[in-house]
């Protein structure tokens, strides 16, 4: 089982790759409509990194920040995909592929969570539907 510091950690975790994703895409070139839903996505990652953020510091618990290793390579991952195909229709199937995973991982991590918080059940809920939505607004510019 997952315990409260556990899964609110790894929701600010999902949250900071969320962010660093977009970060790392926008570079590409992609029209102005796809980086204006990219701008409010991460606006989004950002609302759920600092819930979480102050979650744990209500509990007294300590902030897991992902790794610098795994942000370098998320960016390099991202740069050589770029620079194989920089287009908004590649870009979009980039962010989708990245949510999916975020997706897959949130649900897992929500049932091995032992849902004692009530609150952190429904930031986890809440970080899975917006992981869901990201796909949706994305699929447009496949």
């Amino acid at each position: 089982m997952i315990n409260d510091s556990e899964m609110l950690n790894y929701i600010l975790q999902s949250a900071e790759m969320g962010c660093q994703g977009v970060k790392n895409v926008r570079a590409g070139k992609q029209s102005m409509a796809l980086d204006s839903v990219l701008v409010n996505q991460m606006a989004r990652y950002g609302k759920i990194y600092s819930t979480a953020s102050n979650m744990l510091r209500n509990l007294g618990e300590d902030v897991h920040h992902v790794g610098p290793l795994a942000k370098r390579m998320a960016k390099f991952s991202a740069n050589m995909d770029l620079k194989r195909d920089p287009t908004s229709s590649h870009i979009a199937e980039m962010m989708i592929k990245g949510n999916t995973m975020g997706v897959n991982k949130m649900a897992q991590h929500l049932r091995d969570y032992d849902r004692t918080d009530p609150n952190i059940t429904l930031l986890a809920k809440k970080t899975l539907e917006t992981a869901q939505e990201h796909i949706s607004e994305l699929k447009p510019f496949l």
